[in-house]
């Protein structure tokens, strides 16, 4: 038996013996020992191996998870956090959940507290339930549940958007990525544009939130995922521009554009001040410039995205990416886009590029190209 075989048998034996221990009627001080140990456990890949292994060890944790002392609960909470970082083991937990008889209701118990004001472990189950969400096959049966109330979704985007939601002070960032991960879905995608939520719409100040990094990225994410399909693109590029201004907004700086150009800019762009600095984090400029992409799959928002101004935006973005921000595949992500709008539709000759089938080879063609690309530029 190897090394880790050895440890793999002494966690299992040692958790075994810990169960009776986790009993949600067991003494106080005897729960709080043994649920610590189990959640230190988690910190470790051969302990969530172990506890993976034994349903009793999880069920205890759902159970406990609703313990009446904050400490206990807290900790029960913490361990389903590390027990489902890794999307098999998410997987695992969820359909265990499933399984038992009554079944324990993970999504809305996270849900529940998460919609709590008062409850003091919305951001572990925030977290919980991003573990979860981040799982493809999982999403859909956690829509759905979103779906058996139709106050669900209202009430996690109120939590949200208002920043003293929570009175324990707890922060909800991570809603953003459980957002973004559900609308990597068709389903999230339609219930985040449909008209009656109001989500796109709540949900843009956002994309510029300096305080997180983590609401800020959820926010991008969720946007180019609604910009990757073409059935919302109308939504996105609407008479407002506030969908519009809010993807370029981030990609701006102070430079000045001539009185012409700036008219052609959505009004919250134009003669915008000196202090004006980019998006600092390169990933995030990326997603951005990707979905401009996206959106310039079609001849109608290419002329859109033409009249607003976007060229002359990512023009004066290309020349400080080339000379501070240096991250190369921002470079090749905004010239993508460039090279599209310069381009006259008469030389395109096509409506819709995503209905243009591309050949394998020429796929592999074109990524080795752009490799090389990355190799010499910058």
């Amino acid at each position: 038996m190897g090394k880790s075989d050895a440890e793999a048998g002494a966690n299992i034996a040692a958790l075994k013996g810990l169960v009776t221990f986790m009993h949600p009627m067991q003494r106080l001080d005897l729960k709080a020992v043994a649920l610590s140990h189990v959640l230190g456990l988690t910190g470790s890949e051969d302990g969530k191996k172990a506890i993976q292994a034994l349903d009793d060890v999880l069920i205890a944790i759902f159970n406990l998870t609703r313990d009446g002392k904050h400490t206990i609960a807290k900790d029960a909470v913490l361990s389903l956090i590390n027990l489902s970082a890794e999307e098999t083991a998410a997987v695992k937990v969820f359909e265990t959940a499933k399984s038992l008889n009554p079944p324990f209701p993970l999504v809305s118990e996270a849900i529940k507290q998460i919609t709590d004001k008062n409850s003091k472990l919305a951001d572990p189950w925030t977290m919980v339930l991003t573990n979860l969400t981040r799982c493809a096959e999982l999403v859909e049966e956690i829509i759905s549940e979103l779906e058996t109330d139709d106050k669900t979704l209202p009430s996690l985007l109120k939590a949200f958007t208002r920043l003293d939601y929570n009175k324990q002070k707890a922060k909800l960032h991570y809603l953003a990525p459980i957002f973004c991960n559900l609308t990597q879905s068709a389903r999230g995608r339609e219930l985040a544009c449909h008209a009656k939520y109001n989500f796109l719409e709540k949900i843009l100040a956002f994309i510029t939130y300096e305080e997180s990094i983590v609401r800020r990225g959820g926010t991008i994410g969720i946007l180019k995922n609604i910009c990757f399909d073409p059935v919302y693109h109308s939504i996105i590029l609407n008479e407002k521009d506030d969908i519009l201004h809010a993807i370029l907004y981030p990609l701006c700086g102070p430079e000045e554009f001539t009185d012409e150009e700036n008219e052609k800019l959505p009004l919250e762009l134009q003669y915008l001040p000196e202090t004006k600095t980019r998006e600092e984090d390169p990933d995030f400029r990326k997603m951005l410039l990707e979905s401009l992409l996206q959106l310039c799959a079609t001849k109608k928002y290419r002329e859109i995205l033409r009249s607003k101004g976007v060229y002359e935006i990512l023009r004066e973005y290309h020349k400080w990416e080339s000379m501070f921000g240096k991250d190369k595949e921002c470079v090749l992500a905004c010239e993508n886009v460039v090279d599209i709008l310069i381009k006259k539709e008469e030389e395109i000759g096509l409506d819709n590029y995503k209905e243009v089938a591309v050949p394998e080879d020429l796929t592999e063609k074109f990524a080795k190209e752009d490799t090389e690309y990355l190799q010499n530029i910058l």
